[in-house]
């Protein structure tokens, strides 16, 4: 049986370097058929904790990890997520929160605590701190709404659990929400609107878990 070569499929550019240069630079112009790649960054958003609380906090000699939230599929993401109908979620165009929206909420629950200034120690879990309370958290709603007919707002609710961590017994559980009104519908102000929200929000759960933790034993006589 006889065999023939096959024909080259490519032919040897001529030329040189010189042309493969001038190859490159033409290639180099040309837009990108991969698709998403010629995309702007998004623009990324961050949310503070809160340093405000109210007067006389009683001061906790206990220790407290706080818990990553749980979270639909559509929260754990780091995309700012809109409503514009009940039953339909979308997401804001070209923004983006720098975390996913579960972990941003367990730094600043973590950084709010420490702000209080009123218990001995606070991290998140996993951190190795030896602990007496664990904070577990759902976080239920996170986003904009914008029905149409109806007044814009930024929903937030989230669930909490207080876990004796020695018996892992739930000593104390409430549901916080915050709805706060959007003037207009612009990607700063809305997350403005989400800033104001979650910062109410983070309040409540601070002051009402240092009192349960009180409750339990875990106060000593506040200094100033």
């Amino acid at each position: 049986m006889m065999f023939h070569r096959s024909r080259r499929l490519f032919r040897p550019l001529r030329g040189g370097p010189k042309s493969l240069l001038a190859l490159l630079l033409v290639l180099g112009g040309c837009t990108s058929i991969i698709p998403g790649a010629d995309r702007k960054p998004p623009q990324l958003y961050e949310l503070r904790p809160t340093g405000s609380f109210a007067a006389k906090l009683p001061r906790i000699r206990a220790q407290l990890l706080v818990e990553t939230p749980t979270a639909s599929a559509s929260l754990r993401s780091s995309r700012i997520a809109i409503k514009m109908q009940p039953t339909k979620l979308g997401y804001l165009a070209d923004s983006e929160w720098t975390d996913l929206a579960t972990n941003l909420v367990q730094t600043l629950l973590v950084e709010s605590f420490d702000n209080s200034g009123r218990i001995a120690g606070v991290a998140r879990q996993g951190s190795g701190l030896r602990t007496d309370f664990l904070l577990k958290s759902d976080l239920r709603e996170f986003h904009a709404e914008m029905y149409k007919g109806a007044p814009a707002r930024i929903r937030i609710r989230i669930h909490v659990r207080l876990v004796r961590w020695n018996d892992r017994d739930i000593v104390a559980s409430r549901t916080f929400e915050a709805a706060e009104p959007l003037a207009i519908g612009t990607n700063e102000a809305i997350v403005t609107g989400f800033d104001a929200a979650l910062g109410g929000v983070l309040k409540q759960v601070v002051e009402w878990s240092l009192r349960q933790m009180q409750r339990r034993g875990g106060s000593r006589p506040a200094r100033g």
